[in-house]
């Protein structure tokens, strides 16, 4: 899957913007998880009997999760401000946790993470996991 399927990459202004689609990458995610994997084409013919000869190891095209979260993190390197698309994907389990964490880190280098509608429950508790001063604020209010 092309980055551009999840990532959608703009200028506005004089900053740069991404928005970051979760279902997209939810089902890229899941793609990972599956255990299948796009093996790369085998050469030869019928006539070439050395390489039917043998079935040859496979070699399969495929990252783990923490490295291609790794990988998206650094595609988010230039970016000044990640909006967050489609957050009810973010309901299962692991796959909240790693885009989470993955918040986390681009707030930490600076960015700013922009959750267009924040009228969910679901999007008030990712947006308060990745700015714990959002809990305290709440407190504060409540007292």
């Amino acid at each position: 899957m092309n980055r551009r399927n999840f990532l959608l990459f703009r200028t506005e202004d004089a900053k740069t913007v991404a928005d970051l689609s979760c279902e997209k990458l939810f089902v890229y995610y899941e793609g990972l998880n599956s255990g299948f994997h796009q093996a790369l084409e085998e050469a030869g013919t019928l006539d070439d009997a050395d390489w039917w000869a043998g079935e040859p190891p496979l070699k399969i095209n495929s990252s783990d999760p923490e490295s291609f979260f790794r990988s998206v993190l650094a595609d988010l390197w230039d970016i000044d401000s990640l909006r967050v698309l489609d957050m009810e994907w973010l309901a299962q389990g692991d796959f909240r946790i790693r885009v989470e964490t993955l918040l986390a880190a681009f707030k930490a280098k600076g960015g700013d993470v922009v959750f267009p509608s924040r009228s969910s429950s679901l999007e008030i508790e990712v947006e308060a996991s990745i700015n714990p001063s959002l809990d305290n604020q709440r407190l504060e209010s409540t007292t």
